[in-house]
């Protein structure tokens, strides 16, 4: 199997296994809103607002599983309308994943581990996370392929924040023990460093976010550049 053979589906695999996590914990959790027994700690504070909750948890499914096809090459480069039509699905589905994990962080009541610092950064991340989104359509709206793929994968891997904590908070049960709020912090930070900082380096790997010539390189071009996201 080729290089490019091998990407093609270990690159969509390995980020469906890392949304595995949450997005079985989100399908817990809607089944517990349409009547199931609770098997997940803390089921009081979030039915509390079961709207944002249920907005959030589809939003982010669609997103984190839907988006990982768009980082398969040979995918995209067969099913160009596909990738056009998936994007107009990913960006409100992104938005709402953002603005709805804001809005139960500045009204949900605050878990038993969560500090001041976390609400924090949870603010920065949602803010920063639409940011790259909107960034990433007005891009692709000005044909700006590269700094749209660029915003796009930034936006990605915040939204991807959950299952990367999965993995450091396993670490910190492994390393420390029992979650404390000072771990909870930490590890929920560490991870969306973790993937901010990954995404930046794939960027730069693949060529930065400079802009591409559409008018010169024709309309060929612009749709390959189109698919880079």
């Amino acid at each position: 199997m080729t290089p490019s053979a091998r990407s093609n589906w270990l690159i969509p695999a390995g980020l469906l296994a890392l949304a595995a996590v949450p997005v079985l914990a989100g399908g817990l959790r809607l089944a517990e809103f349409a009547g199931g027994a609770q098997v997940l700690p803390d089921g009081d504070r979030i039915t509390s607002a079961p709207l944002p909750v249920v907005a959030h948890i589809v939003a982010v499914t669609v997103f984190s599983v839907l988006g990982a096809f768009q980082f398969a090459p040979r995918f995209r480069r067969r099913h160009r309308r596909w990738h056009r039509v998936a994007g107009r699905l990913l960006i409100p589905c992104g938005l709402l994943t953002a603005l709805s994990g804001l809005w139960l962080t500045l009204f949900l009541p605050p878990g038993p581990f969560d500090s001041d610092a976390l609400v924090a950064v949870r603010v920065v991340v949602s803010v920063a996370m639409a940011g790259s989104i909107v960034l990433g359509l007005v891009a692709v709206r000005r044909r700006d392929f590269g700094r749209h793929r660029a915003w796009m994968i930034r936006g990605y891997a915040i939204g991807m924040g959950a299952g990367t904590q999965f993995f450091t908070q396993m670490a910190w049960l492994a390393a420390v023990g029992p979650l404390t709020t000072s771990g909870r912090t930490g590890t929920m930070t560490a991870a969306w460093l973790i993937n901010v900082l990954l995404a930046e380096w794939i960027i730069r790997r693949r060529g930065g976010t400079a802009g591409t010539r559409p008018a010169v390189r024709g309309r060929r071009a612009r749709e390959d550049t189109a698919l880079a996201v």
